[in-house]
């Protein structure tokens, strides 16, 4: 903290009986703090105590002489400067619970047992590296041996050993998504198909698990209302530049229909967008070689940037970047560094083959057709996996349909599609389909990322036949917010 006698600073107040926190604007009769809400209140209305003539030593004496309880409050003070409406509703959250983030706030809290001593000492006492604690909510890790894997290896393909391996699972249990992509086999109908997505745990109303894709989109929706906030142009400018939005806004809750502060960000791999609430933001006080003070963390947990850090990483690689807090990778990114972008041009090419991977499922990475051994759950001889990559119309046997009628499928290599197609012939009654009636919306918003009105806010696949929300949580997902657009 800058120590210059001329620096102004300011008093946040919090009532240790009541738990009521508040930007001090003057003193009662009684020598109680008069206190405004210390989100909101501009600095120009907060009484402003100078170093120099020692206000603010006056004015916890003449707390201490009036006040019939001096330690029913609490009082932190904080640089009165342009940073101050910043970081504001930060400090606020973490004053509220001040037991909880006691060392933390230790070099900013103002001693009322001892006034006899100077502001300036105070100011010199700062906790060790050792005494400091990260800012936010960690939560508890989940437990991997809780989880079903049968159930999910045999819903998606996806092994424990498989996420282990990459160390995805270690950031996955901390209800974090996990860092690269995986291939999933979801089945829609009697067919399987291979996706690439992102995965995530989530915890259902019962204590079990379930895992979540989260599959690549072409492009973030963001001319779409998400939870019941549209983007501006500058916005979309800005996730277009960073990935962050940059600033903190109210949400809808999908579940319960409050309004909560989140911070937005974009997952550059899937082009999703993510939210994580406010309060629920957990930040590291240091990011490779960079100590962060309580400031700074009040900074970044309200979307800011901490500019032009000079970043070392463990590797050795050297730059200089902002940084900023994505909502999407739960964790500080360097953004705005042409020299860290050059160190990881070797990822991002990495993740745009990925990427490319994604998008053409049906070919290899020569872009020739890819051979297949089965289909519609039926094995493909040698004959017919030839005549498929030749383009022809394969026969692939006699099967059943979903309803139980006696069908024979084709499929063939569609060029314009780049995917094959099947075809269902049924010899009781002259009719030949292709993709089942009742899957095509299915198939349509799983499969092509295309949009259906009336599930378009749903966040899980349609199942089969699937064309409005299945039941009451999807129906509160779905569900616009009323009221005036934020």
């Amino acid at each position: 903290m800058d120590q210059t006698t001329d620096q102004q600073e300011v008093l946040i107040a919090r009532n240790n009986e009541s738990g009521q926190v508040g930007a001090v604007v003057g003193q009662n009769p009684d020598g109680t703090p008069r206190m405004a809400d210390a989100k909101s209140t501009p600095l120009s209305e907060l009484v402003k105590f100078s170093k120099g003539q020692n206000p603010l030593e006056a004015f916890m004496s003449n707390f201490m002489r009036q006040a019939k309880n001096p330690t029913l409050f609490s009082f932190f003070k904080f640089p009165a400067d342009d940073k101050y409406d910043i970081i504001a509703p930060a400090m606020a959250d973490l004053i509220q619970k001040a037991d909880e983030n006691a060392e933390m706030l230790k070099p900013n809290k103002v001693e009322i047992e001892a006034p006899a001593q100077t502001v300036e000492q105070k100011q010199e006492e700062a906790p060790t590296q050792e005494q400091q604690k990260p800012t936010g909510i960690k939560l508890a890790p989940i437990n991997p041996d809780l989880i079903d894997w049968d159930k999910i290896e045999k819903q998606w393909g996806i092994k424990r050993d498989d996420l282990e391996k990459s160390g995805a699972l270690s950031q996955m249990v901390y209800n974090h998504k996990s860092p690269q992509l995986f291939t999933v086999t979801p089945q829609f109908g009697d067919e399987k198909y291979s996706l690439e997505a992102k995965l995530s745990f989530r915890t259902n109303p019962d204590g079990s698990y379930s895992l979540v894709p989260h599959f690549v989109r072409t492009e973030p929706q963001l001319d779409q209302e998400f939870k019941g906030y549209s983007f501006t142009k500058e916005d979309k400018a800005e996730l277009h530049k960073t990935g962050n939005l940059g600033k903190p806004v109210e949400l809808t809750d999908p579940k319960t229909g409050e309004k909560v502060k989140c911070l937005v960000s974009i997952d550059k791999l899937t082009n999703e967008i993510e939210a994580l609430p406010v309060d629920k933001i957990y930040i590291k006080q240091k990011v490779a070689n960079i100590d962060l003070d309580m400031r700074a963390i009040g900074i970044l947990k309200n979307g800011g940037m901490i500019r032009e850090q000079h970043v070392e990483l463990p590797n050795g690689a050297k730059f200089t970047a902002d940084l900023q807090y994505s909502a999407s990778k739960r964790d500080i990114v360097f953004v705005n560094s042409d020299k860290y972008r050059q160190e990881q041009t070797q990822d991002n090419k990495q993740e745009n083959k990925q990427q490319e991977q994604v998008k053409d499922t049906w070919h290899l990475a020569d872009g020739s057709i890819k051979p297949l051994k089965n289909w519609c759950k039926m094995p493909l001889n040698e004959q017919q996996q030839a005549d498929y990559l030749a383009g022809k119309k394969v026969l692939v046997g006699e099967s059943k349909d979903r309803d139980g009628n006696d069908c024979t499928i084709y499929f063939q290599y569609n060029p314009e599609l780049r995917q094959p197609e099947t075809t269902r012939v049924y010899p009781d009654r002259d009719k030949v389909v292709g993709v089942a009636e009742e899957s095509k919306t299915q198939l349509a918003v799983n499969n092509d990322g295309k949009t259906n009105e009336a599930t378009k806010n749903v966040n899980e696949p349609l199942q089969r036949g699937q064309t409005a929300p299945k039941d009451e949580n999807q129906q509160q997902q779905q569900k616009k917010p009323k009221g005036p657009k934020l």
